[in-house]
């Protein structure tokens, strides 16, 4: 889902051919393995579903199956993607540390104490197995500086092993607001709306509800309207034992906020792009993220941008977005206001956005830091 699948193509479509002297054995889910095309012929991808087993068969599997693997095919370098790493490692290894809400102040503040007993219990367990994993890794990797700095408030990652290596994304040649988006249930008579849109899956820690609250105030004064689009829906049926799930799906059925937002997804691909093509502002509440795809989407789209005030989005976004306090609809809303109001600077945010997203975040880019990594940790 979401991350994870974004994270894994984009790598995979970026790997050298065979004759740059690597080979490749890539552990998938089958019906992630199946997604993925013409890659080279020195990528195998091996599908396996243990990752949707039970915390004990996947513990074993990545414990003591794949130690066997490594030392059978003789592999000089493991990258361990996904937050959890191989002890004591046959070989050299290399973990992606990924998951913020391990190490998020907020999550804990806010989240943990509304958890089950169970939840609480695998959080800290969680949160434990990382730690161990980041003193087995040689090469400790995260997205931006501002997970490894909250990394760092748990578990000591020397400067020797850390590094950070930011993603990438797709750079776009349409330019946002001249695309029809997917037609919705919003009223269309009188000036056209502002249209909001919000591309995430739906999580406790996302903040919809804070988006949700803002939508009322932007439309209590009357004038040109706004509209939002989000593909983080509290009714999508994988959404399980979220904190604060049953309060959002109340407060979106509220008559206020009901007939001014519009739920949508899941989402291919193709839909997706329709909708930031279709879109005049992007809206980014979630306060917890190690890194935030959609931002970076969105930049590479030219869409002004309105986001939490958090560390990791600032480093993620720069001068190319507006920045709201955490959990205030009030201020989120005057936000969304005053880059609705200015043409200029919405303009100003896009076209910064669109060189922010071309020059920082290339996938080859990230590929190439990957792989001289493994360079390095093979000599």
């Amino acid at each position: 889902m979401g991350g994870a699948i974004t994270y894994t193509t984009n790598v995979l479509r970026c790997l050298p051919p065979p004759e740059s002297g690597y080979e490749f054995d890539v552990f998938l889910p089958p019906e992630t393995a199946e997604r993925q095309k013409g890659l080279p012929r020195n990528v195998r991808l091996v599908a396996t579903s243990v990752g949707h087993g039970a915390w004990g068969k996947r513990f074993w599997w990545e414990q003591v199956t794949l130690r066997r693997f490594l030392r059978r095919e003789r592999v000089d370098v493991l990258f361990s993607t996904a937050n959890f790493a191989m002890f004591r490692c046959p070989v050299k290894q290399i973990l992606l540390v990924r998951n913020a809400v391990y190490f998020s102040k907020l999550y804990q503040e806010m989240i943990v104490p509304r958890q089950s007993l169970k939840r609480r219990t695998a959080f800290r367990l969680g949160r434990w197995l990382i730690g161990l994993s980041v003193r087995n890794a040689d090469v400790v990797m995260t997205p931006t500086q501002a997970m490894l700095d909250e990394l760092r408030e748990y578990v000591e990652v020397p400067p020797h092993k850390a590094m950070i290596n930011a993603y990438g994304a797709e750079v776009h040649n349409g330019v946002a607001g001249t695309f029809p988006a997917p037609s919705g249930h919003e009223d269309t008579s009188g000036p056209s709306p502002m249209r909001l849109l919000y591309v995430s899956l739906y999580a406790e820690h996302k903040n919809l509800d804070t988006l949700l609250k803002a939508m009322p105030l932007l439309n209590r004064d009357g004038g040109r309207g706004f509209v939002l689009k989000t593909t983080a829906n509290p009714h999508w049926e994988l959404v399980r034992n979220a904190v604060g799930c049953l309060e959002d799906v109340a407060l979106a059925q509220a008559p206020e906020i009901a007939r001014c937002v519009q739920f949508v997804g899941p989402l291919g691909k193709r839909e997706v792009e329709c909708l930031y093509l279709g879109s005049d502002l992007f809206v980014f509440p979630s306060f917890i993220e190690s890194f935030g795809f959609p931002m970076v989407e969105a930049m590479a789209y030219g869409l002004p941008i309105v986001a939490a005030d958090t560390p990791v989005n600032r480093e993620i976004c720069g001068e190319s977005a507006l920045y709201f306090r955490t959990r205030d609809p009030d201020d989120l809303a005057a936000k969304v206001r005053l880059l609705s109001a200015d043409e200029a600077l919405r303009q100003k945010c896009s076209e910064s956005g669109r060189r922010r997203a071309a020059s920082h975040f290339k996938w080859e880019d990230h590929a190439t830091r990957l792989l001289g990594a493994v360079g390095h940790l093979d000599r």
